[in-house]
């Protein structure tokens, strides 16, 4: 009878052990690109939260690297905007006046900042969402 039992026993410790396996590694959300983002405030940098602009804008951004930027009253044209992990540039023309962009866009969230320095005062910040 014992000889019956180790046997039985070994295989199923081994069946056990094989499929506990390792853990799969979390995913990781990749950071969306191309759809339309509704603003949800824009401010300097330097302000206050109690100075938050919260009148409507939205960016759509499109497959082919473009898009449109929808704010104070006017439509700017998206010449270019890219993404590399979770970081994300942007460049917009209006009237022949060319405006650049930086920032982040991670989990549907883009923080985005005029000019090239987040810390500055005098960056405008902008925070949009993606529409689902």
């Amino acid at each position: 009878m014992k000889k019956y039992i180790f046997p039985i026993l070994a295989a199923l410790l081994l069946t056990l052990l094989a499929a506990c396996g390792a853990p799969k590694p979390a995913e990781t959300p990749a950071p969306v690109g191309p759809g339309t983002y509704a603003g949800e405030y824009g401010k300097w940098v330097g302000s206050s939260d109690e100075d938050r602009d919260t009148e409507p804008f939205t960016l759509i951004l499109t497959e082919d690297g473009k898009g449109k930027f929808q704010r104070d009253g006017g439509e700017f044209r998206v010449t270019s905007w890219t993404l590399e992990g979770e970081n994300f540039t942007m460049q917009e023309t209006f009237l022949g006046a060319t405006n650049d962009y930086t920032g982040t866009l991670k989990d549907g969230t883009l923080v985005m900042y005029t000019g090239g320095d987040p810390e500055d005062e005098l960056t405008y910040m902008y925070v949009l969402h993606l529409e689902k």
